[in-house]
């Protein structure tokens, strides 16, 4: 017979596996089918929804890539902060189970655990304050996921798209993946402890919540056993009640006690709660609320269809609006643009296969999502005009030497008329392939440069404005309006 603590620790871990097996497998299947498969592993993060707050609250919408239940999402994780302490980290957090996974595997070959200075693990607490609030400010400023690439989890959630995309796009979240979970194994949660930004909003909320961890001092043998096995280095044994907001609310002390109900769960110290049913109340506060607002219909996190998904504020198709995950079958039919179109604009091979996402024909032929969305607009204005085919070379034949004629002097206004005709096909021309010293060359000057990118223009000429964008965040689409806008007289 299964005691009350072995019973409580089978439900959590399998709590928690359930939630990191489904978020892996609707990360997959987004890679796999795209949007239309399953949302982005952003839709599903709490933090998704921090990041569109100042959007959501100023003009009623999102940043791209979150949908209204990214906001419900961090709703219901506020208020079980407020309500639970931290108990989205110890209890649902697929990143926090992935480092507890690693921190066992250590455990098990017996790995030494680090133990770092607590002068030094207070500072390096600060880490994630101060991150919070970089993000913050640059994600409502630009209006954009600029935290994105550097997030390990948004790096987890890509590595069905192939090593290429995680270098191209998340190496610096690769990196803080690999060290987050390699890590583990001397320096458990290191990514919770020190970096995770919604770990730092949790913390904050947590002052307010009434619901700590409680030691009794009478029953207490002094084993130290939770101060040893705590992963965030708290020092339980010293204390009545666990204060620190730094307490990931996992319940490993409680499980570790050798003393029935020495270490427990309680509501201001006066009213006890079991560990299994600290656990459920946080089931059915979390993913009761997800149900009720299915119920409700507000609850979305996914287009019901392409056209939606293409669709601007205006309730019209908008080439801007495509995705790399959309197929070029859909994009085709939902533009009425014919296959053909693309395959002799972009010497695509006649057998290719109409439902490929985008971005993977793209790479192969050194193209981006971005060419496809030009080539549509372009199409939509011009038509057949708008197909570009391989001209046949033409023989050249000998020619008699003719008199030399003197070209014609433009008028002032021609000159003129010439200017901003050229002015405007460069405008058209800024896509991510575009270089640093291209836009100088379009009369970008390098203070307009950082006003709208917040960072100043690279040294580096040759580089492109993709790598640009990456390196910094900075959303490709937005960028380019951005800069087009700036460009025009």
């Amino acid at each position: 017979m299964l005691n009350e603590r072995t019973t409580s620790r089978i439900f959590q871990y399998g709590t928690r596996a359930f939630v990191l097996i489904l978020a892996t497998y609707l990360a997959v299947l987004h890679q796999i089918k795209g949007v239309l498969g399953a949302a982005n592993a952003h839709v599903y993060c709490p933090f998704g929804g921090l990041e569109s707050l100042y959007q959501f609250l100023a003009a009623g919408g999102y940043i791209p890539k979150i949908m209204p239940a990214t906001m419900i999402l961090l709703l219901v994780t506020v208020i079980l902060a407020i309500v639970l302490n931290r108990a989205f980290c110890g209890w649902i957090c697929p990143l926090g189970t992935l480092q507890m996974i690693f921190d066992r595997i250590g455990r098990f070959f017996r790995i030494k655990k680090i133990r770092v200075p607590d002068q030094v693990e207070k500072y390096l607490h600060y880490l994630k304050y101060v991150g919070l609030v970089i993000i913050l400010y640059f994600s409502w400023k630009i209006g954009d996921l600029v935290y994105s690439p550097y997030d390990p989890w948004a790096a987890y959630a890509h590595i069905a798209a192939g090593f290429e995309e995680l270098y191209v796009e998340f190496l610096i979240g690769s990196i803080f993946l690999l060290a987050a979970l390699i890590g583990s194994l001397w320096l458990p949660n290191n990514f919770c402890r020190y970096f995770c930004p919604m770990g730092a909003i949790l913390a904050i909320l947590a002052k307010l919540s009434p619901t700590r961890i409680h030691r009794n001092a009478d029953t207490c043998i002094n084993c130290k056993r939770c101060d040893r096995v705590c992963p965030v280095q708290i020092e339980i044994s010293t204390q009545p009640s666990v204060k620190t907001t730094e307490c990931l609310s996992c319940g490993d002390c409680v499980a570790i006690c050798p003393v029935e109900n020495t270490l427990f769960y309680s509501i201001r110290g006066k009213i006890r709660i079991k560990w299994l049913v600290y656990g459920v109340a946080t089931l059915v506060i979390f993913f009761g609320s997800v149900f009720v607002t299915q119920r409700l219909g507000i609850w979305k996190t996914s287009y019901s269809s392409a056209s939606e998904a293409l669709m601007d504020a205006s309730g019209e198709k908008n080439p801007a609006n495509i995705k790399g995950s959309l197929t070029l079958e859909v994009v085709s039919q939902e533009f009425n643009v014919p296959l053909d179109a693309f395959i002799r604009r972009f010497n695509l091979p006649v057998d290719v296969n109409p439902a490929a996402m985008l971005k993977d024909i793209a790479h192969p032929l050194n193209l981006e999502t971005e060419d496809f969305r030009l080539f549509i607009e372009e199409y939509l204005e011009k038509g057949e005009a708008a197909v570009v085919t391989p001209t046949p070379e033409i023989e050249t034949q000998p020619t008699t030497e003719q008199p030399a004629v003197e070209p014609a002097v433009p008028t002032p206004t021609e000159t003129s008329t010439i200017a901003e005709e050229t002015s405007a096909e460069q405008q058209l021309d800024i896509r991510g392939k575009t270089t640093i010293g291209e836009l100088l060359n379009y009369g970008m000057s390098k203070e307009q440069f950082k006003e709208i990118t917040r960072v100043d223009m690279p040294e580096d000429q040759a580089m492109l404005l993709k790598d640009f964008a990456s390196a910094n965040g900075l959303d490709m689409e937005t960028l380019k309006e951005q800069l087009i806008k700036a460009l025009q007289p």
